[in-house]
C-alpha cells in the first residue's frame, strides 16, 4: 500500500481538513452572521416600538415626488433617493401638525 503524500498538519494540507469541511464551516459562519444581523434588526425594532415610534411603509407615486419638488420639500436631483423622500415627508408632516392643518383646512 502506498503511503499518503502528506499527513494532517503537514505541508500540502496544513489544516488537515477537507475542502468540503472548510466550505461547510465558512457557510455556517456566514449564516451565523446573517442571524446576528437579524437579531440586531429585531433589537432596533423593539427599541423603536418601546419608544412609541411607528414604522410605516408605503408607495410614493411619481406625481407626489413631483409635487414635493415643486413645493420645495424635495430637491429635484434627489427625487429617486428614498432617504430624501422620507425626510421630505417627515418634515412636511411635522410642519402640518405644527400649523394644525386639518383635512378641512386644505385647499382643493
Amino acid at each position: 500500500m502506498r503511503a499518503r503524500m502528506w499527513k494532517p498538519g503537514e505541508s500540502g494540507n496544513p489544516a488537515g481538513v477537507s475542502k468540503a469541511y472548510a466550505e461547510a464551516v465558512r457557510e455556517m459562519s456566514m449564516r451565523a452572521r446573517e442571524l446576528s444581523l437579524g437579531a440586531e434588526r429585531t433589537r432596533r425594532w423593539r427599541e423603536r416600538r418601546q419608544q412609541g415610534v411607528v414604522v410605516v411603509s408605503f408607495d410614493v407615486a411619481p406625481d407626489v415626488t413631483g409635487k414635493l419638488v415643486h413645493l420645495g420639500w424635495l430637491d429635484a436631483t434627489r427625487r429617486g433617493d428614498k432617504e430624501a423622500i422620507v425626510t421630505a415627508l417627515i418634515e412636511l408632516a411635522e410642519k402640518a401638525t405644527e400649523l394644525e392643518v386639518t383635512p378641512a383646512s386644505r385647499s382643493m
